[in-house]
């Protein structure tokens, strides 16, 4: 017996316990709500996110068949489809609480690698993706998920600090780690500085950029991801960390912000997915605002993620395919995306595909709270 199964079912006993017999039906309707939220609360803290979720995909199923069952505990089935409803509700709100919107542009557009491996021979590269990019860097770094994530990052402070729409903004380094949710410190201050200087350092070409939602027009784009950094530090000092300092997006960026070519992500979810291909899938399947189910070429993926060098893998093409399976297993883990299935050729990444379909809850649609928590249910068919 798994943890989250034995947590969940010694909470189900709790709750049928507390519940049953009572004879007044308002009384036993308060009881039941409040009881309900106490223990699917204690079961969020009791177990961790990705087991709660993983233990919900895999027993879905059973518990619809436990129900069928003339023999089963019907009120204690109920239960554990009650409180474990709840716990799911509760946290997928909490990764929605705090969205960042980003522009489409970024997201896809090959920038970011998951394969995070300087290249110092290469000052040029090509990454065929959904968009291609050309990157230009003559120390041969390469731009991460982890930038991506820095970029969410200064978009929302962005969104949230700018009022009058300018492309620069004044953020502290305690700004950006609250964002994504890291602790306070030195070594964190470092790791964001190094990334904030890539992320202006690095040249790209974005050769399919689009001013606006359902443009018209497409344009090539020659720039960098933050047009300007300044540091500011008291005079005769060497730490400027806990400073403030200015970032200046590119004109184009704050532009296209304002036009409103924007998708909603969770860093807060970002930060429950362990590899950099699950991050990077997450943010790109994420910009396909509109659509529940979305439906990507292995070869694409490959050079979106930068698993491609001149159109041949860097690595054997079934450890690539593998990589895609364990980030779609990681999204699936963390209740993003409900499925995913592969067709097409069953040999390398041309005409091959990976098709997943979204949680609904994650479908990005301008929705309150409590519309939120109805959209959330397992068992509608129950």
């Amino acid at each position: 017996m798994s943890e989250v199964e034995y947590r969940l079912d010694a909470i189900a006993k709790e709750f049928v316990k507390k519940t049953q017999r009572i004879a007044d039906p308002l009384k036993a309707a308060t009881i039941y709500q409040e009881t309900a939220e106490a223990l699917s609360a204690e079961l969020i803290q009791s177990v961790p996110v990705k087991s709660l979720f993983i233990y919900a995909n895999q027993t879905v199923d059973v518990l619809k068949a436990d129900l069928q069952d003339a023999n089963a505990d019907h009120a204690f089935v109920k239960a554990k489809i009650e409180i474990l409803e709840r716990a799911l509700r509760v946290k997928s709100v909490d990764y929605l609480r705090e969205v960042v919107p980003i522009n489409t542009n970024i997201a896809q557009h090959a920038l970011f690698s998951a394969n995070p491996k300087n290249v110092p021979s290469q000052v040029m590269t090509t990454a065929h993706g959904v968009r291609s990019v050309h990157i230009k860097n003559n120390t041969g770094e390469v731009l991460t998920t982890y930038e991506a994530r820095v970029m969410g990052a200064i978009q929302s402070l962005w969104f949230k600090k700018n009022i009058d729409g300018k492309p620069s903004v004044e953020l502290k380094y305690a700004d950006i780690l609250s964002e994504l949710g890291l602790t306070d410190g030195s070594a964190n201050y470092k790791r964001i500085q190094e990334s904030l200087m890539r992320l202006m350092n690095i040249e790209v070409t974005l050769t399919q950029y689009q001013r606006a939602k359902n443009a018209d027009y497409e344009e090539i784009a020659f720039t960098r991801l933050i047009d300007q950094i300044v540091f500011r530090r008291k005079v005769g000092t060497t730490n400027h960390y806990q400073y403030k300092f200015e970032i200046k997006l590119p004109e184009w960026l704050a532009e296209a912000n304002k036009e409103g070519d924007l998708f909603d992500v969770s860093l807060i979810l970002m930060n429950d997915l362990k590899s950099y291909l699950a991050q990077g899938l997450y943010w790109l399947i994420s910009s396909y605002a509109d659509k529940p189910v979305v439906k990507l070429e292995l070869a694409t993926l490959a050079g979106h993620f930068h698993f491609l060098d001149n159109g041949e893998p860097i690595m054997q093409v079934f450890k690539i395919v593998e990589r895609i399976k364990n980030a779609c297993e990681e999204l699936k883990a963390v209740g993003f995306i409900d499925q995913f299935e592969f067709s097409g050729k069953k040999q390398g990444l041309n005409e091959r595909y990976v098709t997943v379909t979204k949680n609904p809850v994650f479908l990005n649609s301008p929705v309150k709270s409590r519309e939120l928590l109805e959209q959330i249910d397992l068992f509608t068919d129950l």
